[in-house]
């Protein structure tokens, strides 16, 4: 038998974040024996999907980043890197407007196939006229280094590679995709027994949020809903899953504010799918967003979701279960809405499934779409 083809992913690190576990749950469908994944990360300590990678046998490899070194370092090491560990059937850079100097070191490493992917729809909340020219020139690095453009949605292409690549259908769009088979809406029974699984009230309202700890996922807004839900004497625990450099700050509002008995601090779990169908609710109230995976799960498990207007318009399925928010509506208005959500009819199961296959969240499906880009 023939060695497999080998592509690499260029990322930040391989923790549990929604275009990580795209990758993931790509790497997981697809045919090993003829396709693997390498990864190089920017992370010298161990991340959550490490393990699993050489599992499925994949390698790992460091290389500084661009704020750890300088540009031209870290395009140089790069490009040895890539030449010591391929040879490589493309490079798939996962880092945003960082992903031209990869574009460029795969080049000189002499790769063909060189992805740009993007992920968000914003660089920082309120991006100064310098953030936007550092941005502009970014984009030109992309543009001449790079041989496919990819996002995961039309904002998140419309951020990274502009308008006129959006129009003129320069970017390929591939959808962030999931196991729809771990993903289904759980009967009455099976909810109860998922929350006394996970430790979880059974006849509380249990309200979810799977995030990373950071000042995009604006945490600090649960303080003041889970205020306003005490203080209309609503029964209800806040299920808070992830970890980051936030956390500790959060956990301490939520002592000040006396809320730590109603609130859960999960850290980072493998269960997602089993938290998801203990949750009742799924609350997001993001500053900026791509299209988060953890929605498109959401909503699979059949999950009324209440998010922030500030979040594409994309991530609606059109399965009847997400309600949008403004920040200038108050932490009771906001709560108002979860309890609305919780109490609404969920759809179908069989309706759920084929809205998410229909616009390509199905990851089974997409595996040939992958292998097209790869150039398989």
């Amino acid at each position: 038998m023939s060695e497999p083809k080998r592509m690499l992913h260029i990322v930040g690190g391989m923790n549990r974040g929604g275009a990580e576990t795209m990758i993931m749950n790509l790497y997981r469908a697809l045919d090993r024996n003829a396709l693997q994944f390498d990864f190089i990360t920017h992370r010298e300590d161990t991340c959550d999907y490490d393990e699993e990678i050489r599992q499925l046998g994949g390698r790992i490899f460091y290389v500084p980043s661009i704020g750890a070194s300088s540009p031209f370092a870290f395009v140089i090491t790069l490009a040895k890197t890539i030449k010591r560990t391929g040879p490589y059937q493309a490079v798939h850079a996962h880092t945003d407007f960082q992903t031209g100097f990869s574009a460029l070191a795969a080049k000189l490493a002499g790769v063909k196939g060189r992805i740009c992917h993007s992920h968000n729809t914003a660089w920082k909340q309120s991006p100064s006229w310098f953030d936007n020219l550092i941005l502009k020139g970014f984009r030109q690095l992309i543009f001449a280094f790079s041989t496919q453009l990819v996002a995961c949605g039309e904002d998140a292409g419309v951020f990274l590679f502009g308008q006129k690549k959006m129009k003129n259908k320069q970017v390929e769009m591939l959808p962030n995709g999931i196991d729809l088979d771990l993903f289904f809406q759980p009967g009455q029974d099976e909810k109860v027994q998922m929350k006394k699984q996970l430790q979880l009230h059974e006849k509380k309202l249990v309200i979810g949020h799977i995030g990373r700890f950071h000042k995009q996922k604006n945490h600090v807004f649960f303080i003041e809903l889970a205020q306003a839900l005490k203080k209309q004497g609503v029964s209800f625990q806040l299920v808070l899953v992830g970890d980051g450099p936030l956390r500790q700050e959060i956990e301490t509002y939520a002592k000040k504010a006396g809320l730590m008995e109603d609130i859960v601090f999960t850290g980072v779990v493998s269960e997602v799918p089993q938290y998801m169908k203990a949750f009742d609710v799924f609350v997001m109230p993001s500053l900026f967003e791509g299209l988060p995976l953890v929605l498109v799960e959401a909503q699979a498990s059949g999950l009324p979701c209440v998010i922030s207007d500030h979040i594409t318009e994309e991530v609606d399925l059109g399965c009847g279960l997400v309600k949008r928010k403004s920040f200038q509506d108050s932490a009771h208005e906001w709560m108002k809405t979860v309890l609305e959500a919780y109490h609404a009819e969920s759809p179908l199961q069989e309706t759920i499934i084929s809205q998410l296959a229909q616009r390509g969240f199905d990851v089974k499906q997409n595996i040939t779409r992958v292998m097209d880009l790869y150039g398989l």
